[in-house]
């Protein structure tokens, strides 16, 4: 049983989203959720926030204290949870976990976080037209501006030193720089997931489709502008990577198409 303890922790955080399993879909703050029978697939409960894998977006995220075993059954469950865990993996499974508290989902990608969420919600709510004006308006140097910025990133990680002389003009994650991925954490995937989801949705034919391996491709002004909603989210979610003028450069298109319509409440993104 001492080997189980050194593989879990007491507190740490679940992302609840549409691929989670129903009995936590409907969870709230102040719940125990266990699962229906001690069998896999297990409650996965992250250690830190900057880890967390974000698979599915939109979710709701809780810091949970993980339910410790009680009986033979239980126990013996931990123990087939444990297998193969090791200590440094970043994450416990559980059979059980009870809801501290709901927070707020922005926490995800870092202390910027509600910048970066902003920015999801308007690649969410965006169409054809938009996609159209964010092409028009994005500076000519803002997707050099954007890999410079990964850069100054890598340039802080001792494991980024293979990395550093690459083309990051279009990277989303690099996680064997870091566990957390990018400075945003999974900021960037999200946004490129949410999108494919809108030009899916919202586009002409030919807006969204599939390689022979079955990869997603997007067309312009798709691609477009989902390069100057990447360029935003560096630019208000890592603030700390760009001088005053790479910041000018990459919000230059939400700055034109964007914002204003938040100021008159027209854009259904900050409704």
């Amino acid at each position: 049983m001492d080997d189980i303890a050194d593989l879990r922790v007491t507190e740490g955080f679940v992302f609840i989203n549409d691929e989670s399993p129903g009995y936590l879909k409907a969870a709230t703050a102040g719940m125990r959720v266990t699962l229906p029978v001690l069998a896999p697939p297990w409650i996965v409960v992250d250690h830190v926030l900057d880890r967390m894998l974000v698979t599915s977006w939109p979710g709701r995220l809780f810091r949970v204290r993980v339910v410790p075993p009680t009986t033979s059954e239980e126990r013996a469950a931990m123990a087939r949870a444990a297998t193969g865990l090791l200590p440094h993996a970043g994450y416990t499974r559980a059979f059980a976990v009870d809801l501290l508290e709901e927070l707020p989902s922005s926490a995800l990608f870092g202390p910027h976080g509600a910048n970066v969420l902003r920015v999801i919600e308007a690649a969410s709510a965006l169409d054809e037209q938009t996609a159209c004006a964010l092409e028009c308006a994005r500076h000519p140097a803002a997707e050099q501006g954007y890999g410079k910025a990964w850069k100054r990133w890598l340039a802080q990680l001792p494991a980024g030193t293979p990395y550093r002389n690459h083309d990051h003009t279009t990277t989303l994650a690099i996680l064997d720089a870091d566990p957390s991925g990018s400075p945003i954490g999974d900021g960037f995937s999200v946004m490129w997931a949410t999108v494919n989801r809108s030009a899916r949705d919202r586009g002409s034919a030919g807006s969204l489709t599939l390689d022979e391996d079955g990869n997603h491709l997007l067309a312009d002004p798709w691609q477009s502008a989902l390069g100057a909603l990447l360029d935003t989210a560096m630019a208000l979610g890592a603030p700390h990577l760009l001088d005053n003028y790479a910041v000018t450069v990459l919000t230059a298109a939400w700055n034109t198409v964007i914002e204003p319509r938040s100021n008159t409440g027209t854009d259904a993104s900050h409704a």
